[in-house]
C-alpha cells in the first residue's frame, strides 16, 4: 500500500500514461517497491514490478490506479483488468484498475 495523498504527484495526460506504458522497461526492477508516476484526473497511477519464480525474466509492469477508500475505478476514468502474471503472483479477486486509455490500446503496452 502507498502512503501519501491522493493526487497530490505531476499531473499526467492519458497520452502521457500510454507514452510510458509503450515503452520497454528494465525487467530487474521486479524487487523495486510500486512507485507512484503521477495523477491523472486527481488519481495516483502506479507502476509496480510483478514476478515470483524466474526473475528477472518472467516480470510483468502492471501500471494501475490507487484508488483511496470509497472511490471507484469509474470515477477514476478506469477500467479493471487481470494481467497474465507469473505463478503465485498475488493480484486483487476484480483484477487492477487500469487506466482506461492503456486498454483501449492495450497493443501498445508493454507488458
Amino acid at each position: 500500500m502507498l502512503v501519501g495523498l491522493a493526487g497530490c504527484g505531476r499531473h499526467l495526460t492519458d497520452s502521457e500514461v500510454l507514452s510510458y506504458a509503450s515503452t520497454s522497461y528494465d525487467k530487474r526492477l521486479y524487487n523495486q517497491p510500486p512507485k507512484i508516476l503521477g495523477s491523472l484526473r486527481g488519481f495516483d497511477v502506479v507502476v509496480e514490478y510483478k514476478c515470483s519464480d524466474i526473475c528477472p525474466n518472467y516480470t510483468v509492469r502492471v501500471i494501475r490506479f490507487e484508488l483511496p477508500g470509497g472511490s471507484s475505478c469509474n470515477e477514476a476514468g478506469g477500467r479493471y483488468t487481470h494481467f497474465e502474471l507469473p505463478p503465485f503472483s498475488m493480484q486483487p479477486d476484480d483484477g487492477y484498475c487500469v487506466p482506461a486509455v492503456l486498454l483501449d490500446n492495450w497493443d501498445r503496452y508493454v507488458k
